[in-house]
């Protein structure tokens, strides 16, 4: 699939917006920069590493420790003028988790996780329409938003939230909706 990217959306200088890792554990976040004149500055996600997971972040298990992409999306494949597609992708073969980020204090959780569909959505259809995700392909959607689905319980609000996320979907793609700060895989 990494091919796929590559060839829909050739790499742009300076950026590097897709970074191969095979660490065990690393955490993925969306930094935030001060710009000269003390404006909050947008920049592309980007990785950490070591073994414990901070405040909004994304850990990334890899078992298997084989190649992971982290493909970033927002201000850096797609241009930071167009804040309307997720944040970043994980790939790993055919394996591909779409990520979009939203913290902020303990309250409004429900919130930011409706702003995080649109988003999500508009990415993967992006994919689909470039070729990228093949017809009936799964996918994974992550809204990091501070808390994980076990809290609270995925319950009937968060499972409306799925199936809006799929309705949103124009491309014949099924996407499983997860609320977490941990993704695995292998």
């Amino acid at each position: 699939m990494i091919e796929r990217i590559l060839a829909a959306y050739p790499p742009k200088e300076p950026a590097i917006c897709i970074t191969t890792l095979a660490h065990p554990v690393f955490h993925v976040y969306d930094p935030l920069s001060l710009d000269t004149d003390g404006a909050a500055k947008r920049l592309p996600c980007t990785f950490r590493l070591g073994p414990e997971r901070e405040d909004q972040e994304l850990t990334v298990r890899n078992n298997a420790t084989h190649p992971i992409h982290l493909v970033a999306i927002d201000c850096c494949l797609l241009a930071s003028s167009d804040p309307s597609r997720c944040d970043c992708a994980l790939v790993q073969e055919e394996t591909i988790h779409f990520v979009e980020f939203k913290h902020g204090n303990y309250c409004r959780r429900t919130e930011r996780i409706q702003d995080c569909i649109k988003q999500l959505a508009n990415s993967i259809n992006d994919f689909y329409s470039t070729g990228i995700l093949p017809a009936r392909h799964s996918v994974l959607a992550i809204a990091c938003v501070g808390f994980t689905e076990e809290f609270p319980p995925r319950n009937a609000s968060l499972e409306a939230l799925s199936a809006r996320l799929n309705l949103l979907i124009s491309a014949n793609v099924l996407v499983e909706l997860h609320v977490t700060d941990t993704t695995t895989f292998g």
